[in-house]
């Protein structure tokens, strides 16, 4: 692609990203950001000031699409490299870790809550609960072993009395 006006603008930005990429992976490496919110808000602000300043220059170029494409494909270039390098950090993942958790722990006591609240729906309406349907649904399994058991033995039964009937003289009428 040609190089355009906008050319020391993309420059800048370039460099304006990638210095606050260092300045947000040096934070998480220190350990100072524990706010998942926190942890996005300076590589975001840098680059909302950047897109700011270029916007407030004016369009540079007798083709705005091309500078908008080349301007998007930096923007993508750098944010992909930013999460390259974030996300092989061992902060990263105690960040993630530790937002997985607290999403975990709210998440447990109102999936709970709707449980309650299913069950009590269900037996207004007669019918019956997931755990009841469950444990019938075991009880007819056993039977099942049971009946099984039964039938294994009457078989054994059955071929032990054949055994004995053939060993047995038989009478001659």
């Amino acid at each position: 692609m040609a190089q355009t006006n906008s050319q020391p603008l993309l420059e800048l930005w370039t460099k304006q990203m990638e210095e606050a990429s260092g300045m947000w992976l040096r934070m998480v490496g220190q350990g100072q950001i524990a706010d998942p919110q926190a942890f996005w808000r300076p590589f975001m602000e840098q680059g909302l000031a950047v897109w700011s300043k270029m916007m407030s220059q004016g369009p540079t170029s007798v083709d705005p699409m091309g500078q908008w494409k080349q301007f998007l494909d930096q923007w993508i270039a750098a944010w992909s490299k930013v999460f390259e390098q974030a996300m092989g950090t061992e902060a990263f993942a105690q960040v993630l870790g530790k937002q997985l958790e607290t999403f975990l722990n709210a998440g447990g006591p109102v999936k709970k809550a709707a449980e309650q609240q299913v069950d009590i729906a269900v037996a207004g309406l007669g019918l019956p609960s997931r755990g009841q349907v469950v444990a019938l649904a075991q009880q007819v399994i056993q039977l099942e072993d049971k009946v099984d058991g039964l039938e294994d033995r009457l078989d054994r039964a059955l071929a032990h009395l054949e055994r004995l009937a053939g060993a047995a003289p038989r009478d001659r009428a």
